[in-house]
């Protein structure tokens, strides 16, 4: 498919494949619960502090570069591998959807990009106007303020 106009050097595979190189180089050696861990090896919570990212984000990028695994890791593929839904296995593991879902490598591009494509950007603004349409009067004129305060002192000529 060819690039969109507006963005034609976007390439959303190409993006979280720069992504998850980046983070895997970072993180180093393959952690496995199975095996003794260095005591000096980056952490979960190194990873999402370097990157920006969510702890989870972190462990689901690293098990699809395959660079992490743990015996609750394991688990979760390994009933996601015989067919189970995610809703299945989170009665059966104790845990709740969001972290099933970080349990299993990523299938697709990952979503919150730093660069998104154009139909995000659409979705992200659609999704704005209906939060902004739902507001009452009085919510308005106080995101309004708001803007006001967080303008106060700007000057078209200091960004030069």
């Amino acid at each position: 498919m060819p690039a969109h106009k507006r963005k034609p050097y976007y390439n959303g595979a190409t993006t979280m494949q720069e992504l998850l190189n980046a983070v895997c180089d970072y993180y180093g050696d393959p952690v496995d619960d199975r095996k003794e861990e260095d005591a000096d090896h980056v952490s979960l919570h190194d990873v999402a502090d370097e990157f920006d990212i969510t702890v989870m984000k972190a462990r689901k990028l690293l098990i699809t570069g395959g660079l992490y695994s743990t015996s609750l890791s394991r688990k979760v593929q390994d009933l996601h591998a015989q067919g189970l839904t995610v809703a299945q296995i989170t009665e059966e593991a104790g845990l709740k959807r969001a972290s099933i879902n970080s349990y299993l490598p990523y299938a697709h591009i990952i979503h919150n990009l730093p660069d998104i494509s154009i139909k995000a950007e659409r979705q992200k603004q659609y999704r704005v106007r209906k939060r902004n349409s739902n507001r009452t009067d009085a919510e308005k004129e106080e995101k309004l303020w708001q803007e006001f305060i967080y303008l106060q002192g700007y000057s078209p000529s200091s960004t030069n």
